[in-house]
């Protein structure tokens, strides 16, 4: 295999070079070509790979030695070829995964929507039935779908609507508002966020429609905007808090088979708990752009607070954290061990690549000086 690479790679440049000019485009298609060839019939190997990329490199840097050819160009255009050819056949999987996973996705909103549709229409059905039973009979059955409706909003589309009408309908009663607009915003973000597995994304969605539904429904009402407002941010802070105690209590009682967590969504939600306080910040920033004055300065004074390291959400989700980091910890160290080495030599890379960077722009700056330079001595 390495002997044929080899002679593609030296035939392809000695054969080009004797029909016309050898171009750094030549040598990069010419060496990218070859080791694609190489690599097709390749099986899984890190160590077979190290050692195509460089006989790639070593084959065409000493042909283009011996022929006089060996310009810095040139000599990164066979670099480049080598690692490309290399990584030709993993970088199709990739955009074969990615355009999957687009699918997927789109597959599943379809495949969410159709669900929601299923679910109404079993709602509705049940709610039909009612209206063969008695008084007693059909209220009770009319509660229980209504109590249904509020386990599923976010399934259904409706957390939006649902916590708008809501604290429209509390502002308009009068009575104990604050505390009535903090336990409707509590419950629907426990609701919402309990329908599905807990992620950044989901908190971010949900969070922002039930402060800003709360909000919306304040303004409108006119009245008690202020107490209302910040009823709702307290609300849905106290809603995150709820929902990141019951993810750290599952941790800890959840075994070392950590239930419905895999170690890679163990590590994933150590992540989105540790961004959570980050979020809420931004959630309540979020809101009071879009808002009027009032709730605009409430919402950025609540910001403020949550902002602060020692803020009761912040130190939950950091304790729910170290919880999945700790579990995570339990089930072996292969993979920490392995992230972490991974870790560092992403840290050296970076280390080197930083180097690169700053010499290419003292090159560049040098360069533009000395172009400066022979300008003004041109023009002089």
């Amino acid at each position: 295999m390495l002997k044929d690479l080899r002679k593609q790679i030296v035939d392809g440049l000695k054969e080009t070079k004797e029909r016309s000019q050898l171009t750094a485009r030549d040598v990069y298609h010419i060496v990218r070509d070859s080791v694609v060839r190489s690599t097709e019939s390749l099986k899984e190997g890190s160590k077979d790979v190290r050692k195509i990329s460089r006989e790639a490199v070593h084959s065409a840097v000493k042909t283009l030695q011996e022929s006089g050819e060996a310009s810095r160009d040139k000599i990164a255009a066979a670099v480049n070829g080598a690692i490309e050819g290399v990584g030709h056949a993993e970088q199709q999987l990739v955009e074969t995964t990615q355009k999957e996973l687009h699918k997927a996705t789109d597959r599943a909103q379809s495949e969410k929507d159709h669900l929601a549709s299923v679910l109404r229409e079993g709602l509705d059905s049940a709610k039909d039935v009612a209206g063969e039973f008695s008084d007693d009979i059909r209220e009770d059955i009319e509660v229980a779908v209504a109590d249904s409706k509020l386990k599923m909003t976010e399934m259904l589309g409706i957390t939006r609507d649902t916590v708008r009408n809501a604290v429209k309908k509390a502002i308009e009663s009068g009575a104990e508002v604050s505390d009535t607009v903090r336990k409707i915003t509590h419950d629907a973000t426990v609701t919402a966020l309990g329908e599905a597995k807990f992620t950044a994304e989901r908190v971010r969605k949900v969070s922002e429609a039930v402060l800003s539904a709360a909000v919306e429904a304040a303004e409108e009402g006119g009245e008690s905007v202020k107490d209302a407002t910040a009823a709702a941010a307290e609300g849905v802070r106290e809603g995150l808090g709820t929902v990141i105690a019951r993810i750290r209590e599952s941790i800890a009682t959840s075994g070392e088979h950590l239930g419905e967590y895999t170690a890679h969504e163990l590590k994933q939600l150590r992540e989105d708990l540790a961004g959570v306080g980050d979020l809420f910040v931004e959630t309540l920033r979020k809101v009071a752009d879009r808002s009027d004055r009032i709730a605009r300065d409430v919402l950025n004074d609540a910001a403020d607070d949550a902002r602060k390291a020692g803020s009761s959400l912040r130190e939950h989700a950091v304790k729910a954290a170290h919880a999945a980091g700790d579990r995570l910890k339990d089930l072996g160290s292969e993979t920490l061990h392995a992230s972490e080495k991974a870790a560092h030599a992403v840290a050296e890379e970076a280390g080197e690549l930083g180097a690169r960077m700053l010499s290419v722009a003292k090159g560049a700056l040098k360069g533009m000086a000395k172009g400066a330079r022979e300008a003004m001595h041109e023009k002089d």
